[in-house]
């Protein structure tokens, strides 16, 4: 099994607007699936960095959109959370069907930090294939972060 390590491209990621925001999301990463198509192995795994958190923060919603089901492999799941604990806000879940994948905010959902660490999403391919042979596939991540120091501005 290996893992690749990936960054965002910055034009994939944006600040939502206020009236965006008032469903409970302060930031949107798109992702597609030529992003994430790296390794041959049948359990390999694709690390995507989001960005950085600030250094006093709060993640408190999540959702994932799959707006195109992921072809090309036999299974291949998304977990997203923090480079502290990487399934923090979204545990594993497949990404081969078109659909809403939604974190429900709750005390148990909340995840607050002291120093600052990185956004993650991890995908992994689970049996046949691997993320390099992927033909298709798009979502959309949507996050709240609330950067403490200045809960005035976006994470």
């Amino acid at each position: 099994m290996a893992d690749t390590a990936v960054t965002i491209a910055r034009n994939r990621t944006s600040e939502l607007s206020l009236q965006e925001q008032a469903r409970g999301f302060s930031n949107k990463f798109n992702v597609k699936y030529s992003d994430i198509a790296y390794g041959t192995g049948s359990t390999d795994t694709v690390t995507m960095t989001l960005g950085a958190l600030p250094s006093n923060y709060v993640l408190n919603n999540a959702l994932v959109n799959i707006t195109t089901a992921f072809a090309g492999t036999t299974a291949l799941t998304i977990q997203v959370g923090t480079t502290t604990t990487t399934n923090s806000l979204v545990t594993a879940q497949s990404v081969k069907t078109a659909g809403v994948l939604a974190g429900v905010p709750t005390t148990a959902t909340l995840v607050k930090g002291t120093a600052t660490a990185n956004l993650v999403a991890i995908f992994t391919n689970a049996t046949g294939g691997s993320p390099s042979a992927l033909t298709a596939g798009e979502l959309d991540l949507y996050l709240n972060i609330v950067d403490l120091s200045d809960p005035t501005k976006l994470g």
